[in-house]
C-alpha cells in the first residue's frame, strides 16, 4: 500500500504540489500479466487524497476526492491505479503525439464505482436507471438546463466513469443476446454450404436431362442423397446448440479502472474529443481510442485478462481481418479490425510519422464518419499535408489498405 513519506516536489505562490508512493497495477513488460509495482503519483494537491493539478479521483457522485486512509483498500488500489496510468498517458500525449490538448482541458473528474447512465441534460441518470456494471464511460463537459430546478442545477467538465466489476452468469447473457459462438460458426458456413450442394443437385438434374449416360445414379436417389444432406445439416446445426457451455466462461467480470488499456483508451477519447464527440460509439471513434492506447502499452493485444479483475477477450493489433460494409455498424465499435488497420499504418512508416497523421486526420473526421469513405480517405488527405515524401508513403498507406480489402 502506500509509503509514509510525503514528498514536497514544488511549491508555487498558489498552492503546493506533492508526489507520494502507492502500489499500483501494471502491466508486465515481458507479458500480458499483471502485478503491483511502487510508484510515485505525481502533481498532487493534496497530502491525504487522490487531488491532482490535473486529475481528481472520488467515489460514485461524490464531490471529494477519496481519501489515501480510506478503509476500503481496494478502492484505495484503483484510485491510484487509474491516477498513475492517467497521469502517464497525458504525458504521452504531450511528448509523444506533441497534442496541445492536455494543456487545454482543465481537471478531469475520474469517478470509480459509478453504476449510473449519463444524462446529457442532467448529469446523472436517476440511481435505479438502468445501473451499469463492467464498462468505462469519457464524459463531455456540460451543464443543466435553465428550466432546471435550482436545487437540482448542476455544471461539470470532462469526466471518465469507471464502473464497478459485477460477475454475470454468461449463460443467461448468452440466452438474452442470442449469443452461441459454437453454432452461429455452424450457421455461418450454413449458407454457404446449402447453396454449394443445391447448386451440385441443379448440376446433377441437368446430366440426367442432357447426358443421362453418365449419370451413376438415378434422379430419385441423387434427390434423396441432396435432401438428405440439407436435413443432416440442419439436425448439426441444432444439436451444435448444446456444445456452446464448452465455448462460453461461466462468468463475465470486468474492472475497468484496473485494466491499463480501458484507462488510456477512455483518456484518448478526451483527447480526440475536439473532433470526436465522446458521447457516441462507432467503428472510428473506439477504434482511434484502441489505437492510441495500444500505442501506449505497446502490446500486440490489448484488454487481456487481469487475474481476479477481469476476464475479457483482448484485442489483436495484427487481426487480419478483411474490410466488408457490416464493418460499418455500430455493433463493430467493440470490434478491432479498425484498431488492426491504423497498426498497419505504424508498421510500414516511421512511428512518429503515424502518430501524425492518424492524429491529425481527426481534423476532417466527423463523428458519424464511416471506416472507408471517413477514416481512410481523412489518413490519406493527412499525409498529403505531413508526409516528408507525400507520394511515396501514399503508395505505402494504397498497398496497406488494399490488403485490408479496400
Amino acid at each position: 500500500m502506500k509509503n509514509l513519506i510525503l514528498i514536497m516536489i514544488c511549491v508555487s505562490s498558489v498552492s503546493s504540489l506533492y508526489a507520494q508512493s502507492f502500489s499500483v497495477l501494471v502491466r508486465s513488460e515481458r507479458s500480458n500479466g499483471t502485478y503491483y509495482q511502487e510508484v510515485e503519483l505525481e502533481d498532487l494537491k493534496s497530502d491525504n487524497s487522490f487531488e491532482g493539478k490535473y486529475f481528481k479521483v472520488v467515489k460514485g457522485k461524490s464531490k471529494e476526492a477519496i481519501s489515501f486512509d480510506d478503509p476500503n483498500e481496494e478502492l484505495v488500489d484503483k484510485a491510484a491505479t487509474t491516477y498513475y496510468h492517467l497521469t502517464k498517458a497525458r504525458k504521452f500525449w504531450m511528448n509523444d503525439i506533441g497534442s496541445d490538448m492536455p494543456v487545454k482541458v482543465s481537471q478531469i473528474v475520474v469517478r470509480l464505482e459509478i453504476t449510473n447512465l449519463f444524462d446529457e441534460q442532467g448529469h446523472y441518470a436517476n440511481n435505479n436507471r438502468d445501473p451499469q456494471f463492467n464498462n468505462a464511460l469519457s464524459i463531455p463537459d456540460g451543464e443543466t438546463p435553465s428550466w432546471v430546478p435550482v436545487d437540482k442545477q448542476d455544471k461539470w467538465g470532462k469526466e471518465i466513469w469507471f464502473r464497478p466489476m459485477k460477475k454475470i452468469d454468461v449463460t443467461e447473457l448468452a440466452r438474452q443476446l442470442n449469443i452461441a459462438p459454437f453454432s452461429t460458426m455452424l450457421r455461418n458456413l450454413e449458407g454457404p454450404f446449402i447453396n454449394y450442394t443445391q447448386n451440385n443437385f441443379q448440376q446433377t438434374v441437368l446430366e440426367h436431362i442432357f447426358y443421362p449416360e453418365y449419370s451413376n445414379n438415378s434422379l430419385g436417389n441423387d434427390a434423396l442423397i441432396f435432401a438428405g444432406t440439407i436435413a443432416i445439416t440442419k439436425v448439426i446445426i441444432e444439436a451444435s446448440k448444446m456444445l456452446d457451455k464448452f465455448f462460453l466462461e461461466k462468468y463475465f467480470y470486468l474492472d475497468t479502472a484496473l485494466v491499463p488499456e480501458v484507462i488510456y483508451h477512455e483518456y484518448a477519447h478526451i483527447m480526440l474529443s475536439d473532433s470526436l464527440k465522446m458521447s457516441h460509439s462507432t467503428p472510428v471513434i473506439e477504434g482511434m481510442a484502441d489505437y492510441f492506447s495500444a500505442v501506449m502499452s505497446k502490446k500486440r493485444k490489448i484488454y487481456n485478462r487481469v487475474r481476479g479483475h477481469s476476464n475479457s477477450n483482448p484485442k489483436d493489433t495484427e487481426s487480419k481481418e478483411t474490410y466488408n460494409h457490416w464493418k460499418e455498424a455500430n455493433f463493430n465499435a467493440g470490434g478491432d479490425f479498425v484498431l488492426a488497420t491504423l497498426w498497419d499504418v505504424k508498421e510500414v512508416m516511421d512511428s512518429k510519422l503515424a502518430y501524425k497523421i492518424i492524429f491529425e486526420a481527426r481534423k476532417t473526421l466527423k463523428t458519424d464518419a464511416s471506416i472507408y469513405d471517413g477514416l481512410i480517405r481523412s489518413i490519406l488527405n493527412s499525409c498529403s499535408i505531413h508526409c516528408a515524401k507525400p507520394r511515396a508513403d501514399k503508395l505505402k498507406l494504397y498497398e496497406v489498405f488494399s490488403k485490408r480489402g479496400f
